[in-house]
């Protein structure tokens, strides 16, 4: 270590003591083994390196940190000293402050040979690296000690980190506006101009007004006449988050106090975790905008929560869940603070699942509260539900698109509309770069590895900055490189500051973890403490034996677990359930329009289904060549009055094959869709998407891509046989017929949707969607006459009964062919299709039958999508 001719250096590091750094080179960091310790989430377990140059002076040099310093909101690699530094660490707003002021050299002091001195003993410590690495690859993967972590419990909540690279203007005071802040949040270093009286006015601040003691050292905003509150530079209050909009809510001052009103915000404006419109403030209100908090006090408003008023991280509190008299989770109590990775396994049927989902807001407790930075999840998810990410077992990208393409889409439906494409983009370069996934940002989902695809979906997550980060299962069928890979970046997402829980059955890597909840069967905890402890509390460090036990006697394990850790008090009533939530997001319009271009991008992606796609009408189309005759649709005789065709039978099976091609192309395009995407429906419907939006956007896509088809099928029969000349009542014949066959198309695309909305598995779709075909092709009327009683009016219930009734019309078969609209099912019995002559009103009869079918379709299918809430 360099002590010669080296300045001392005073560090201090908020309103903590001031420490003096004597040695080069010195580390900044979380763990004790640094010179200088950083309890903080989102310092990294060695952030900096305190050199000294006889050039420069002292330089402080990131050492590769998972989220590095900050000068003026700018990220540094290298920062001199010089004159005096002001540092934020891990975040450029709300990271711990670093301040750094070079003193005067002191006398050299001469130390005998043999003796130490009083002064700094040196201790043996790795020079840094010459270059920056990441902290995690400094990591081992053992798991660090208990004395080099502070309690899970015991860890302050830290202010919530903004996701990454933001789009956002860094400086939140806008210039030209008064604001009172206290002495404590003094303007960053080099962020105001050299002006004594500005610097008079932050220093003196505190005597403006009164700020409480859990509020002190937070910015605190005086508000006098109409201020406004947004993401963009132009507004008196800059709240720089994502979430945000450019003008998000409105304060103005009034001799009754201060009225909060919302601008119409895509997220929503929130008093006290309740959407508000307007509201008139009131002390220790707090004001929620996106994922960042005010508190109202002393007609000011302060950024942050006060921390006498929030318990870090998730809190759950005696939660059970009691479903048609069994029991499937049985007091489960645990806390999580910023910071930790927590690990909840079990055997089979434990309840791992459920619980993620009940701390998730997803499912509601019988009995007990789960909060989340102080706040109640279920009674305030409203504003907590853009903190919380939460990924489920099955991945929840398009596997078609790129991982830029999917993420983009993701964006859009997730982050405001008034964010341009390239604020997306740096949002979602920084979550990219984060997850270590920047080099695969042109790779297709399908081509990543499965650990790259987990990453993937955790990224879809992190596009709000969620604080709170719940995944379900992440390493299922993941070989072990990739489960280490998969937890290592895990481990790295806690330290960044945020309360990260996993439900997994890999125990290879819990070391990496700071907890575990280990369940039994019946939901009921055998274990919750740290992984080191489960030897001391278990009697063994054998997992086989551990499950062995826990699964074959689940009341003996619980019963031993609150023998070791008795309940003090009852747990707390779960709130009472309301209403669904309605989860805010983009316009119907806007999301409608993403989900569209996203079907059509999905469609083009896969070349496989585009070919089969644009293979099968020309197919269907080709069929019609198997039909005898060589009339096609028109008349023809050798007695030029006859109005008999030479083939009586001719237009009629030509129809049967273009009605049933229809409706076999329309049903057969959707059958599958609902199905395959309802894990990434589910998710997107928990964060805001709206079920008519995407059932629309559906809807409109496959109407279009089956229009196409259906021109294509008519062109190659047009074509190769005949185009028609009679029938039509507003269009003509050519025409009627294609708006026709395309109905029934479009038609058959929501019997398709309505099977992909009630099957449970791409596999049970198969066997529906034959038999709605088949028994069509028999009801059409067109195969054969149907005199059965009451097998006429069964027809009526198909669509293809009706899209056949409206092409005999296009073509009007009752002209080109009599004998078809009354044809002889027995001897001395006829069937009559009166319905088949081209009239206004029974033009009018099928397609309204056809729109009326239409509609209880959407109905139906709307109701199956409304079902999959939260």
């Amino acid at each position: 270590m360099n002590t010669q001719g080296v300045s001392p250096l005073r560090v201090r590091v908020g309103q903590g003591a001031q420490q003096t750094i004597r040695d080069s080179p010195a580390s900044l960091g979380r763990t004790p083994d640094n010179d200088v310790v950083v309890d903080h989430p989102l310092v990294s377990r060695r952030h900096l390196s305190i050199e000294w140059s006889a050039g420069d002076g002292w330089q402080v040099i990131d050492a590769g940190s998972t989220n590095g310093m900050f000068v003026g909101g700018v990220r540094q690699t290298v920062v001199t000293v010089a004159g005096g530094a002001r540092i934020n660490l891990g975040d450029g707003q709300t990271g711990p402050v670093l301040e750094l002021t070079p003193l005067a050299p002191s006398p050299p002091t001469i130390v005998p040979p043999g003796e130490s001195g009083r002064g700094h003993q040196p201790t043996q410590r790795p020079a840094p690296p010459s270059q920056p690495v990441r902290a995690q690859a400094q990591r081992p993967i053992s798991h660090p000690t208990p004395a080099q972590r502070v309690p899970v419990q015991q860890q302050r909540r830290p202010p919530t980190p903004p996701a990454y690279p933001s789009p956002i203007h860094p400086d939140p005071i806008r210039p030209g506006t008064t604001r009172a802040v206290s002495s404590a949040t003094a303007p960053r270093f080099g962020e105001l101009p050299d002006a004594p009286h500005l610097a008079a006015l932050h220093q003196n601040a505190s005597a403006i007004f009164e700020v409480p003691d859990s509020l002190r050292g937070r910015e605190a905003i005086a508000v006098a006449g109409t201020q406004s509150i947004g993401r963009t530079p132009d507004n008196d209050i800059i709240v720089s988050d994502v979430l945000a909009s450019r003008h998000h809510a409105k304060l103005t001052s009034t001799p009754q106090g201060l009225l909060l009103e919302d601008l119409g915000s895509v997220n929503g404006t929130f008093v006290n975790g309740q959407r508000v419109m307007a509201h008139r403030l009131t002390d220790n209100d707090v004001v929620t905008i996106g994922n960042s908090d005010f508190v109202m006090s002393g007609g000011s408003l302060v950024r942050g929560r006060p921390q006498t008023d929030v318990a870090g991280g998730v809190q759950v509190d005696g939660v059970s869940l009691t479903i048609d008299g069994k029991t499937l989770l049985n007091d489960i109590s645990f806390d999580a603070g910023p910071g930790s990775l927590t690990a909840i396994i079990g055997p089979s049927g434990a309840g791992k699942s459920t619980i993620s989902k009940i701390v998730a807001g997803l499912g509601d407790p019988t009995v007990g509260v789960v909060r989340f930075e102080g706040r109640g999840v279920h009674s305030e998810y409203e504003a907590l539900r853009t903190r919380i990410g939460m990924v489920p077992q099955d991945d929840v990208l398009h596997r078609k698109l790129t991982l830029r393409q999917a993420l983009r889409y993701a964006a859009e439906l997730r982050l405001p509309s008034d964010l341009s494409t390239a604020d997306r983009d740096r949002v979602i370069d920084g979550v990219l770069s984060e997850l270590q996934l920047t080099e695969h940002v042109d790779t297709r989902v399908d081509k990543l590895s499965g650990g790259q695809r987990k990453r993937a979906s955790v990224a879809m997550e992190l596009l709000t900055g969620p604080s709170l980060l719940i995944l379900d299962e992440p390493t299922s069928g993941l070989d072990p490189a990739l489960d280490r890979q998969v937890m290592q970046t895990l481990r790295r997402l806690a330290d960044a500051g945020r309360v990260v829980l996993v439900v997994t059955h890999s125990l290879t890597y819990l070391n990496l973890c700071d907890q575990v909840l280990l369940l039994a069967p019946g939901g009921k905890t055998a274990f919750s403490g740290s992984p080191q402890d489960v030897g001391s509390e278990l009697g063994t460090t054998d997992w086989a034996e551990i499950f062995a036990f826990t699964a074959d006697q689940p009341d003996l394990a619980w019963h031993n677990y609150r023998q070791r850790h008795p309940r003090t008090s009852s747990p707390a009533r779960a709130p009472a359930v309301g209403p669904p939530v309605k989860a805010h997001q983009a316009s119907v319009g806007r999301q409608t329009s993403t989900v569209a271009r996203r079907q059509l991008r999905l469609i083009l992606a896969d070349r496989g289904y585009l070919i089969f796609l644009l293979l099968l009408p020309i197919v269907l189309g080709l069929l019609t060549l198997v039909i005898p005759g060589s009339t096609g649709f028109g008349i023809s005789s050798s007695d030029p009055g006859a109005m008999i065709a030479t083939d009586p039978v001719e237009a009629v099976q030509l129809l049967v094959v273009l009605v049933i091609g229809a409706a076999f192309m329309g049903a057969a395009l959707t059958v599958r869709d609902l199905v395959g995407e309802r894990p990434i429906f589910e998710r997107e419907r928990a964060v805001g998407l709206r079920p008519g939006a995407y059932l629309a956007a559906k809807v409109v896509v496959f109407f279009l891509v089956t229009a196409v088809q259906s021109a294509i099928m008519l062109g190659i029969t047009y074509g190769l046989r005949d185009i028609p000349e009679y029938g039509g009542v507003v269009l003509p014949p050519a025409a009627a017929l294609f708006v026709a066959v395309a109905a029934l198309a479009c038609v058959s695309t929501l019997v398709g949707l309505a099977i992909s909305s009630l099957v449970r598995s791409n596999e049970q779709t198969m066997p529906p969607l034959v038999i709605v075909v088949m028994v069509q092709l028999v009801f059409c009327g067109g195969l054969f006459p149907i005199s059965a009683a009451g097998a006429v009016q069964l027809g009526w219930v198909f669509p293809a009964y009706w899209g056949y009734t409206a092409a005999a019309q296009a073509v009007d078969i009752p002209q080109i062919n009599p004998e078809a609209s009354q044809v002889k099912a027995t001897p001395g019995e006829s069937v009559e299709y009166p319905w088949w002559t081209p009239t206004a009103g029974h033009t009018a009869l099928a397609y309204g039958v056809l729109a009326l079918m239409a509609v209880l379709l959407i109905a139906l299918v709307y109701s199956r999508l409304r079902l999959r809430r939260r």
